[in-house]
């Protein structure tokens, strides 16, 4: 700092030309051009920057490409059911209350009376949402007739307890077999539903109908239940399988102390949250309705990460692009400057505009071609890393590496061309009265 003037903060960005000049190479300062004005040191760091720019900003473009597709895939995914007019909300037993005869009982009576309000096409009790990530357990069972050696070669799967009236609610066609009704009760034969991802995975040979499977592994107590009817896959949220296998089974024949309500309205959907609520408060006072919303809003909400770092990683990787096309435009005409006077000479003995165009682009090319080597390496590094943040999109996917390849090539060959068509443009005699 001069004598005498207020100390700021250190520019870091002057640093290494500031180190370079303090120490000088005499043999190298005497072999560069320009009678020394810069060193052929100085100069390889600002191409490695350049190089690590590139580098960084495919890395970065790659991510959010990664990122966007997932959250494209996210808004259009097509879940199977409907979603759009269905009011849900959440009810249940804290654990002072014990008495399961009183809870199943209490379930049973709500939904019986939230069918019956004025404005309801359908609705239902049930463990789980689909496509919300909550309440679809997973679980291991066992098929009548397989063998298991041990407890962890019991096959696993998800699993929800939904009313009669829940493939109604949300439009769930039947494939083959029978939905649930209102007499498979506790004291009835246990049935299940199972949808067609669990049919292909655990019967690819044969007819699911008729055939039975239990909860648990070796040391489970529950009864065997038959598989009555088979329902197309839904969308279950999750964005490493977003359609499981399923098995469903009739809410009157399984125990939850906590269970949705989901209502199928006629016109606006949260117009459903006060009459539902004073249902529950007529049956128990005790007990509050919490989480109303629309089912579009229950499933939007288990996926605002990715939403949020694919708005991130698109930001990062514009800003990075921006400034590796600025640092390689920059670096181009700083070499062009400094070659002015070969540029002349190469002119004045007969080398044509092209020649001039292909001998600068051959250097800012080969920065390029380095620069996107190693981007394209971090990004496929990067792309591991974020697989379970990915929502239905391959890591290594082709499209986003060879787009943003082709986006960074373009944009790095133009800002290589504009100083190579400038330095074509240049008189010879004034490129060499220029030293």
């Amino acid at each position: 700092w001069p004598m005498g003037a207020r100390r700021g903060p250190v520019q870091l960005s002057g640093l290494i030309p500031a180190y370079q000049a303090s120490r000088p190479d005499i043999a190298e300062v005497l072999k560069d051009e320009s009678r020394g004005a810069s060193s052929l040191k100085l100069g390889r760091i600002s191409k490695a920057l350049v190089v690590f720019e590139i580098a960084l900003s495919c890395g970065l473009l790659v991510a959010a490409g990664l990122m966007i597709k997932s959250v494209a895939n996210a808004r259009t995914q097509d879940t199977g059911f409907e979603t759009a007019s269905v009011y849900t909300t959440r009810v249940g037993f804290p654990t002072v209350y014990t008495d399961t005869t009183a809870q199943r009982h209490f379930f049973e009576q709500l939904d019986g009376r939230v069918n019956s309000l004025p404005g309801i096409v359908a609705s239902a009790i049930t463990s789980g949402l689909p496509g919300a990530q909550q309440g679809l357990n997973g679980s291991r069972f066992a098929l009548e007739g397989a063998t298991y050696e041990k407890d962890t070669d019991y096959p696993e799967t998800r699993s929800v307890a939904v009313s009669p009236g829940f493939f109604r609610t949300l439009d769930i066609p039947l494939r083959s077999g029978r939905l649930f009704e209102s007499s498979d009760r506790l004291d009835a034969l246990p049935v299940a539903v199972v949808n067609e991802r669990f049919v292909k995975q655990f019967f690819p040979n044969g007819d699911p109908l008729g055939r039975r499977v239990r909860f648990g592994d070796s040391r489970s107590t529950q009864a065997w239940a038959t598989i009555v009817g088979v329902v197309p896959d839904l969308f279950a949220g999750d964005p490493e399988d977003p359609r499981p296998p399923i098995i469903s089974r009739p809410f009157a024949q399984e125990h939850t102390s906590f269970a949705y309500v989901a209502a199928r309205a006629t016109g606006a959907p949260m117009a459903l949250a006060d009459p539902i609520r004073n249902e529950v408060a007529a049956l128990n006072p005790d007990l509050p309705t919490y989480w109303p919303m629309t089912l579009d809003q229950a499933i939007a909400e288990p996926l605002w990460f990715i939403r949020v770092f694919g708005t991130m990683f698109m930001a990062f990787g514009f800003v990075a692009l921006f400034l590796a096309s600025i640092g390689l435009y920059a670096v181009m005409s700083f070499s062009v400057n400094r070659r002015a006077r070969e540029v002349g000479i190469r002119m004045a003995l007969g080398a044509s505009a092209t020649d001039v165009v292909r001998l600068i682009l051959n250097g800012g090319v080969r920065q390029l071609v380095i620069g996107l080597g190693a981007g394209l390496l971090l990004a496929a590094a990067i792309a591991r890393v974020m697989t379970v943040i990915l929502f239905d999109v391959k890591p290594l996917d082709p499209i986003v590496f060879g787009g943003v390849a082709a986006v960074l090539a373009a944009t790095g060959a133009l800002a290589c061309l504009i100083p190579a068509r400038r330095a074509a443009l240049v008189d010879p005699s004034d490129a060499m009265r220029s030293e």
